[in-house]
């Protein structure tokens, strides 16, 4: 049992890499689901079109993580090897890849975004709402996923202090704007759903702004200059291609799995599609321990596989599997009292509170699984063992969860809550597989040595 329990030096570490980052990820999340529940007194249909529009953003969300985690596995190893050379070249892929999706799903939106909207409803008003949202949310890409680059490289880096305070600038910014511009206080004009996308396109720019002046006065490993952007060993490039390509693919897979779920619950009616995204909102909550697995594993095993240090890489992976799951019991349980009162902070129909706190109850039984399975993610992908990544995540998504919610939406007549509740259940055997692939150890690879 103690080859699971952590010294005094590993959770010191844990504690000073995730901590920050916990609370600035639990900042954002609280700041956003005020800000949905702000959308949510517009009415169900406001909050529906929203939800559409950040379920299409959220694939471009990952397809970004997707494309930059491949370069985020040299990072991390690169730095623990303290090859600053290459390290900086990891950094210029990002910021080029990185712009290339931004471009893209700004074509997409522009020229598709009604017909991708429609996917999910066919309620005039919602769609009209959506679109109008979507319109200036569009160009919020191009600053979140320049701002991406540069805070994973960050954190990949070890740095996740200066990230905390970027954020609460952000998401407070965004939050004050939301209050002017959707209600119209202090003498600004009433604009609705439209003032919503204006606050947060306009926060992510204060974001990126600052993420900016952050690069140059402390990025001094792996900042570059623009005329510089291009330069990347070919050998490096075509390392980080083969190991982004099947992160990439994954997201893209995932990412669409998960825009399938929400279309398949979305046919239950608007009051599920509105109940769908106010368990996403307030899951969120707990959910942020996620984003400080990934943290932890880049520094605590990417890191020291860099340094060539194997044995202590497989330690540290044993423990942080351990010490996640123990994590996610406790924020399991704080999520279920949770859902007894926090809906009465929506203005919504009592069905639809219903719907969502019995999701809402399913995730906090969950979590635990989900944190066993996002550990054994992220530590694959720490030694490059992204094929593995792929079975596991987006290839298990859409050999069994993904038709199982297709098939209960359109051949049966079983409630969302029903749907919901099978789909989640279908986590647990995706643990068998994930760690099968774990045991085998093809993840444990000091990248930065090997010829590339």
């Amino acid at each position: 049992m103690h080859q699971y329990i952590g010294d005094r030096a590993f959770y010191k570490t844990l504690f000073t890499v995730a901590a920050p980052l916990i609370l600035q990820q639990l900042i954002t999340t609280s700041v956003q689901l005020v800000d949905n529940v702000m959308v949510g007194k517009l009415g169900e249909e406001a909050i529906g079109a929203v939800s559409v529009v950040n379920q299409l953003y959220f694939v471009v969300i990952l397809i970004t993580f997707g494309a930059l985690g491949g370069a985020g596995i040299f990072t991390a190893q690169y730095f623990g090897s303290k090859d600053y050379d290459k390290l900086k070249q990891t950094f210029r892929f990002k910021l080029l890849i990185g712009f290339m999706i931004a471009v893209l799903s700004f074509v997409i939106f522009s020229f598709f975004g009604k017909n991708l909207i429609m996917v999910f409803t066919d309620n005039p008003n919602t769609i009209s709402l959506a679109m109008t949202y979507l319109t200036y949310a569009k160009w919020s890409a191009f600053p979140w996923i320049l701002s991406v680059a540069i805070a994973n490289t960050f954190r990949e880096t070890g740095i996740t202090k200066p990230l905390l305070i970027i954020s609460l600038v952000a998401i407070f910014t965004n939050t004050f704007l939301n209050y002017i511009l959707i209600f119209g206080n202090f003498g600004f004009p009433v604009l609705g759903v439209e003032g919503a996308a204006i606050a947060t396109t306009a926060s992510r720019f204060v974001e990126f702004f600052l993420m900016l002046y952050l690069l140059v006065s402390k990025g001094q490993f792996f900042k570059t200059s623009l005329k510089d952007v291009l330069l990347i060993d070919k050998k490096l490039l075509s390392s980080i291609i083969v190991m982004a390509l099947p992160l990439l693919l994954n997201e893209l897979f995932w990412s669409t799995g998960q825009t399938v779920f929400l279309h398949a619950y979305s046919r239950r009616g608007d009051q599920a599609l509105a109940a769908m995204n106010i368990t996403s909102a307030i899951s969120q909550l707990v959910f942020v321990t996620f984003g400080a697995i990934a943290t932890a594993v880049a520094v605590l095993v990417g890191n020291t596989l860099g340094k060539n240090e194997l044995d202590q890489a497989k330690d540290n992976a044993k423990k942080l599997i351990a010490t996640a799951v123990m994590v996610a019991v406790a924020a399991g349980f704080i999520l279920f009292i949770l859902s007894f009162f926090i809906l009465n902070i929506y203005d919504v129909a009592d069905a639809t509170k219903k719907i969502a706190q019995f999701n809402i109850r399913i995730n906090a039984l969950f979590i635990p699984v989900f944190s066993f399975n996002v550990t054994l993610y992220f530590t694959l992908r720490a030694g490059g063992d992204t094929k593995s990544t792929f079975l596991m995540d987006a290839g298990y998504m859409w050999i069994l969860p993904v038709p199982t919610a297709i098939l209960l939406s359109y051949l049966t007549s079983l409630p969302v809550t029903l749907m919901f509740l099978l789909v989640q259940m279908l986590d647990i055997p995706k643990m068998v597989i994930g760690l099968s692939r774990y045991r085998k150890e093809h993840w444990v690879r000091n990248l930065a040595k090997e010829d590339v």
